[in-house]
């Protein structure tokens, strides 16, 4: 054995002796000695040590006491790294504010026995890596020092927790559920069971129960939250079961770690197929939005009248005895002219329509500057009106599905009242303000929340997948009523077991092994439980609501309209420019038909 000193300047050994004296509790008879006593490490067993171990100086102290460290008769026995590495306990406050040394508080004694001894590998000029990594086996599986835990079940939830008659049965909600003498069996208990086999004595058992008569009704929203009130009031260790992390939860008891993150999602009907005529007839006009389709029609009578005023006027102007006429008193002749322009604009707007429908426009080289600009505007309209119709057009007609809303954002927007779990109301509220739900008060979980649906309170429905993607009754009663879990996760939460402030980091740690190694995972608990259904439950990609079916509105043609518009703004001041021209007999070019004789008016033309 090396003696390496005192430890270095600012963080020096120190004596704990009488410390670990005190503890009468622990007392031992050290080994090899008639009358000597010590101090046992751990109490579960463990070494039996002299009162001055790990004071004053720089020793391998482990090496003397620790079985793990004694060579005994094999000369060529490997011992842990750690057994010789030196090291003494510390003052906290001094080598925290003098020093830069490396310094740990024993886990041989726990915080609830107000023993609070800090050592330090680094003083000593060693290092505390070889101690940390053993450390694990050494302590680590004495988290709770060997308990056995009683727990509640809220209810029943196949096959998640449930229980079978003499006959092998499963009992219904409320069978028997206060008879502890009936074993518990499913997913949740399964779990727990492999979590104490793999805690080596840690947890010697975990014993469950009913919750209290009395806490359903302080709760009876929910069996859960009335199962956590029995922690709250002491009559209970932990609870068993898919709990979710909640606001009011959190303030009554603590948790463990997750178990799994509960994703909620929109529950719908399922989308039918529709072969009617009425049905194929809508489809071709489905690429379009209604106001998209009204606004094409627009566009085109537009252009249209501008079309039929542009070549009107331009021929009148060059005529002042036609001129003339059309500023004349009303006479029988007006009225003629009244119906030639109705009869002029009708046809207008059906060549406008062909231009529109055939993907093109008139080609006259003698147009005037006015009417080839509207047109010039008009094509493009049409060129990016019937590439976005026919790129849409095809996915519309092999659609056989009737739409149906599959989105939380959509369900929201169409102002659908959505049935939800009144355990998780504030999270709902918070996360979606402007959705409306429907929260039952019954206690019935999410069998409460189908049967609200059933009582026409919703539309939809928000269910949690992990309460009830292994429940076969209430997979069955989805298929019945011809309903789907959609994709559209309406909010995710953490599931957690709620337990006693003083058990949680020891269940925590020994489920995080668990998750670890996948020696205790809740998902070889679930396999352990396969299910099966009689229908699909879960909303195909074919029947749900994708970017293939989008249609296309009016703000999605915001530069077609735009230029169109500009060009008719163009078109429309020119020819009135050309107008006023020719009115005050001025020579104008702009208004006129294109003629390679711009040198004369059009009076001289006559």
């Amino acid at each position: 054995m090396a003696i390496v000193g005192t430890g270095n300047a600012g963080c020096p050994c120190i004596n704990q002796t009488l410390t670990l004296a005190a503890m009468s509790d622990r007392q031992c008879k050290l080994p090899n000695t008639v009358d000597g006593f010590g101090i046992q490490l751990t109490t579960t067993g463990g070494s039996c040590v002299p009162f001055s171990y790990g004071s004053s100086r720089c020793v391998q102290h482990d090496i003397l006491y620790d079985p793990n460290c004694n060579l005994g008769d094999a000369g060529d026995k490997i011992i842990p790294a750690y057994c010789v590495r030196p090291w003494c306990y510390v003052d906290l406050a001094m080598c925290k504010k003098d020093s830069d040394e490396r310094l740990f508080r024993s886990s041989y004694f726990p915080v609830e026995e107000g023993v609070d001894l800090f050592y330090s590998y680094t003083t000593c000029n060693s290092t505390a890596d070889d101690w940390l990594a053993a450390e694990e086996d050494i302590v680590g599986n004495l988290a709770l020092g060997g308990i056995t835990i009683d727990a509640n079940i809220p209810s029943y939830l196949f096959p998640m927790m449930y229980k079978k008659d003499s006959d092998g049965n499963v009992l219904s909600q409320g069978s028997g559920y206060y008879d502890d003498t009936i074993p518990y069996e499913g997913v949740y208990i399964h779990h727990l069971n492999q979590i104490v086999a793999i805690s080596n004595g840690d947890i010697q058992n975990i014993t469950l129960t009913h919750r209290s008569r009395a806490s359903g009704i302080v709760h009876p929203t929910s069996s859960y939250t009335a199962a956590v009130q029995d922690i709250k009031d002491g009559l209970i260790s932990m609870g068993v079961g898919p709990f979710w992390i909640t606001a009011q939860r959190l303030k009554m008891v603590s948790f463990t770690i997750p178990i799994i993150q509960d994703r909620t999602v929109l529950v719908i009907p399922k989308p039918g197929t529709d072969i009617s005529l009425r049905y194929q007839i809508e489809k071709v006009l489905a690429p379009f939005s209604y106001a998209m389709w009204v606004f094409v029609v627009g566009i085109i009578a537009f252009a249209a009248l501008l079309s039929v005023w542009f070549s009107d006027r331009s021929d009148a102007a060059l005529d002042r005895r036609s001129r003339r006429m059309l500023f004349a008193p009303r006479t029988p002749r007006w009225r003629r002219r009244k119906i030639a322009y109705a009869r002029l604009a009708m046809d207008a707007c059906l060549q406008k329509g062909l231009f529109f429908c055939s993907a093109g426009v008139e080609q006259d080289e003698n147009a005037t500057l006015p009417h080839k600009l509207l047109l010039f505007g008009f094509g493009f309209f049409i060129l990016i009106s019937v590439s976005a119709y026919v790129a849409n057009l095809a996915a519309f007609l092999t659609k056989s599905t009737i739409d149906s809303v599959s989105t939380m954002d959509a369900a929201v927007q169409a102002g659908l009242t959505i049935c939800a779990h009144p355990a998780l109301k504030a999270e709902f509220e918070i996360a979606w303000p402007d959705a409306k739900f429907y929260f039952h008060q019954e206690g019935r979980e999410f069998s409460g929340v189908l049967e609200d649906y059933d009582a026409g309170q919703c539309e939809v429905m928000a269910i949690g997948l992990e309460d009830t993607s292994m429940d076969v009754t209430f997979l069955e009663k989805m298929c019945a009523r011809s309903l789907v879990y959609t994709s559209s996760l309406v909010m995710e939460t953490p599931m957690a077991f709620p337990i006693r402030s003083d058990l949680t980091a020891g269940l925590s740690y020994w489920m995080y092994q668990g998750e670890r190694y996948n020696t205790a995972s809740m998902q070889t608990a679930k396999d352990a439980f396969p299910q099966e259904t009689s229908c699909e439950v879960q909303l195909s990609s074919e029947n749900s609501d994708t970017s293939d079916y989008d249609e296309i509105v009016v703000r999605n043609f915001f530069l077609p309209i735009i230029f169109f518009g500009v060009c008719a703004g163009l078109a429309v001041i020119i020819h009135i420019f050309h107008l006023n021209n020719v009115s005050k007999g001025r020579r104008d070019t702009l208004g006129r038909r294109s003629t390679l004789d711009l040198g004369f008016t059009a009076s001289q033309r006559k």
